[in-house]
């Protein structure tokens, strides 16, 4: 939540800000949209954004380029969309879950909408034919939602061990017992969130930025941590590179699409 983002971002803002020496100004926003349009119109210069929602960013404008990335506490740069149920539910795998109430997250999240989209159409069956498939708006009214039993099953994201990601976020934070839920499918590797900036950035801010990213975990531990949502091994350089299969999957939806419509 807005609430949340303010409260565990403060200390890298001010950071940032004495740092660089330039006044940085924290934006949130209800749903990753609101930084992807920000972004476009050269109106946010700095953000942290799924793959998903940096793809389309790119997609729309071309005028980004991812800097960094958290590591996942196996080494790996990259993250798991899952599926969860109830711990105490019958539903152990996910064909148990057909024709239920089964939530993706919104349409820019990776791990919530975008991968579990195309894995269910390559299979035969969209998704939202397969499962009652609502848009919970988030993961944690994901979560919230598989909790209280509004949904049967949702779409989320974690790591191995659930290191950082939306799960270890709730856990953190309280709101959930990792013995309530079991994970009964687990996606492909999905490459991690990046911090994205504007590519018409001057390249001294650029390589400014890159250094604030990749040595905050040796500065400031707990703050790496905030800022990667989770544990990790730190922030690590990311590239376009890394993003193509993600452009590629969205872009195999749109064309799948457009052929059935």
């Amino acid at each position: 939540t807005a609430v949340d983002t303010l409260k565990s971002q403060k200390a890298f803002v001010e950071y940032a800000s004495k740092e660089l020496g330039v006044k940085f100004k924290l934006f949130t926003a209800a749903e990753y949209a609101g930084i992807v349009n920000g972004l476009a119109a050269g109106q946010v210069q700095v953000g942290w954004l799924g793959a998903s929602s940096y793809a389309s960013t790119y997609m729309d404008c071309k005028c980004v380029e991812p800097i960094a990335g958290a590591q996942n506490l196996q080494g790996g740069m990259g993250y798991n969309s899952v599926l969860i149920v109830k711990s105490d539910s019958p539903y152990k795998k996910y064909e148990d879950l057909k024709g239920k109430t089964v939530a993706r997250g919104e349409p820019h999240s990776t791990s919530g909408w975008l991968i579990p989209t195309v894995a269910w159409a390559e299979r035969g069956t969209p998704i939202d034919k397969y499962y009652n498939a609502p848009l919970s708006g988030g993961h944690q009214q994901t979560i919230v939602g598989v909790l209280n039993g509004t949904f049967d099953g949702g779409f989320t994201w974690t790591t191995m061990g659930d290191g950082f990601g939306a799960i270890r976020k709730m856990i953190d934070k309280g709101l959930l017992d990792r013995k309530a839920i079991r994970v009964i499918w687990t996606s492909d590797l999905i490459p991690t969130p990046p911090v994205t900036i504007l590519k018409s950035l001057p390249i001294a801010m650029k390589m400014d930025l890159i250094k604030l990213f990749l040595r905050l975990d040796e500065v400031d531990p707990k703050m790496a941590e905030a800022v990667a949502q989770g544990k990790s091994l730190g922030l690590q350089r990311v590239y376009h590179e890394d993003y193509i299969p993600v452009i590629k999957a969205k872009e195999w939806l749109k064309a799948n699409r457009k052929k059935k419509g």
